[in-house]
């Protein structure tokens, strides 16, 4: 009743697409590596899959499967090696956020510091007012620099009137500009006076 056909007779031929490369036998080049065999670690052409969806992702569109066979893989590969591919990209995804800028207390601290290379950013400050208030923090800096040298009340209005030029081109309300302002001014009060009493 049961006959028994050889597999030449009942098997369909393999497209073209899922032979792969010419002379290249794909089943048992992957039996050796595949995860359940043993080695446990990520497959490396997977891996590969994963860094060229990466890529093309990178290039602002999303990858189709004519973009991965000119970067070398049959759709046979990209089938049997998609969904590791994607839990590979999961696993590296990092978002990336924009930062919010400076707080209130950060300011201060990199405006008692005065470091010319650390200005303070706020969230909202665009490039061109970005570059104007570079300058003017240099400024600031040097002013600051020259308050650290000699701390006289003249040197220290000058830094003061610096930080006012340069507070004015961030984006902030006047309260917390005036917190900025009187926390340096503070710091710079102490050390006239621990300088006139040495």
């Amino acid at each position: 009743m049961h006959q028994t056909r050889s597999q030449s007779e009942t098997a369909a031929p393999i497209p073209a697409s899922l032979a792969g490369r010419p002379g290249h036998r794909f089943s048992d080049a992957r039996r050796v590596e595949h995860p359940e065999a043993g080695s446990g670690g990520r497959n490396p052409r997977a891996i590969e899959l994963a860094d060229a969806l990466a890529e093309i992702a990178g290039c602002g569109n999303g990858a189709t499967e004519k973009d991965l066979s000119v970067l070398g893989f049959s759709v046979g590969e990209i089938l049997a090696h998609l969904p590791e591919a994607k839990l590979i990209l999961a696993e590296s995804f990092v978002r990336d956020i924009a930062p919010i800028g400076d707080r209130v207390p950060q300011i201060i601290e990199k405006a008692i510091a005065s470091a010319a290379h650390i200005m303070p950013k706020t969230a909202g400050l665009d490039e061109t007012s970005e570059d104007a208030a570079q300058e003017l923090w240099q400024r600031y800096c040097k002013a600051r620099s020259a308050f650290k040298l000699d701390p006289w009340w003249s040197q220290s209005e000058r830094a003061i009137g610096f930080l006012k030029s340069f507070l004015r081109r961030l984006p902030l309300l006047e309260r917390e500009a005036n917190r900025v302002i009187y926390a340096v001014a503070a710091e710079q009060k102490a050390t006239v006076h621990r300088g006139e009493h040495i």
